[in-house]
């Protein structure tokens, strides 16, 4: 992590949460056949923070994506919002242990990261409408979050690369 003044790091994180903020928006009108499955494009904004400026700026990043997001969208406090929450409350979780336990790259990190966002969004689900029956979802959100994890870790990788960090 570069040391940048206050002025530049805080800077730098806006426009990062500006991007993710956008990603978060146009990724539901990106046509995936798989019901229920994004790419988390946001997911990449989120890793690219975590390795330039901490484990903080990451989770600011996230929840306030989640909740600027919800709010442009007006459904905050409604199901996506929780789902989208909860999901990221798993997904950062899993990521900060990660990063803090063991040496993943970006991809494994992303990887682990989308595995443990459709988590969350069962586990949202199975509160929200009182049944263990969401559970059937979770196969099919871990077998499609190892390829999605992939791109996205990629990604976030090359920009790390070209970034010198």
């Amino acid at each position: 992590m570069k040391r940048h003044s206050p002025t530049r790091r805080l800077t730098l994180i806006t426009m990062l949460l500006a991007m993710s903020i956008l990603m978060h928006m146009i990724e539901p009108s990106l046509p995936i056949p798989i019901p229920g499955v994004k790419l988390g494009l946001a997911n990449i904004l989120g890793l690219i923070t975590m390795f330039l400026f901490g484990i903080k700026s990451m989770i600011m990043l996230n929840f306030m994506r989640v909740i600027i997001a919800s709010l442009l969208r007006g459904i905050i406090f409604g199901t996506g919002f929780w789902l989208s929450m909860g999901g990221v409350i798993l997904s950062t979780f899993i990521t900060i242990v990660l990063y803090k336990k063991s040496k993943l790259s970006p991809v494994g990190l992303s990887v682990a990261s989308s595995a443990f966002h459709g988590l969350g969004q069962i586990l949202v689900l199975m509160f929200i409408n009182d049944t263990v029956m969401m559970i059937y979802w979770l196969p099919l959100l871990w077998f499609s979050s190892v390829p999605t994890g992939m791109v996205t870790g990629t990604l976030s990788a090359q920009v790390l690369k070209r970034l010198k960090v």
